[in-house]
């Protein structure tokens, strides 16, 4: 059987079929893109490599690799793939890489606040950053307490839904 594939594509600039640029026009209307369940795993495995190799005397050795659990990016909202995991009391961990130039690592921690209507998120840097943290939330039992906070449900943390 004879295989028909598409015409090539000429470079907008009058180049020939055959230029690099045609060609890469031609593979890129030609690839697929990954399916939402690869970009699920690619980005459970991305959050526990990242924690393995930036956390690995903390997180590395309590956060199981297949405890995360992966989402499709959002190309609408311009988000990335991403992953979380639970890691207890309340306590949830984001990581998702940067859409910016640099393309990075970006590791967040979800922490209930005291009034019981939020989270109050916390871009970790590196494991003295968790650590320094950690130590914050410890006599709270992991909850953020805001300075001045009564309690109302006007405080300054991201809503729980």
């Amino acid at each position: 059987m004879t295989e028909i594939l598409p015409p090539p594509l000429t470079c907008p600039t009058g180049a020939s079929p055959d230029s690099p640029l045609a060609v890469l026009f031609n593979i890129a209307a030609t690839s697929a893109r990954l399916t939402l369940e690869e970009e699920r795993e690619s980005a459970e495995t991305a959050a526990a490599d990242h924690i393995y190799t930036a956390y690995p005397d903390t997180l590395g050795q309590t956060v199981d690799h297949d405890a995360w659990t992966g989402y499709p990016a959002l190309r609408d909202n311009a988000l990335q793939p991403s992953a979380v995991t639970y890691l207890d009391g309340g306590l949830w961990l984001h990581h998702t890489i940067t859409a910016d130039a640099d393309c990075r690592d970006a590791l967040t921690l979800l922490v209930p606040c005291t009034c019981g209507h939020g989270y109050v998120e916390s871009l970790l840097e590196d494991e003295h950053d968790l650590l320094d943290l950690l130590q914050e939330l410890r006599p709270t039992g992991g909850r953020v307490v805001h300075s001045g906070n009564t309690g109302d449900p006007h405080c300054a943390s991201t809503p729980a839904v």
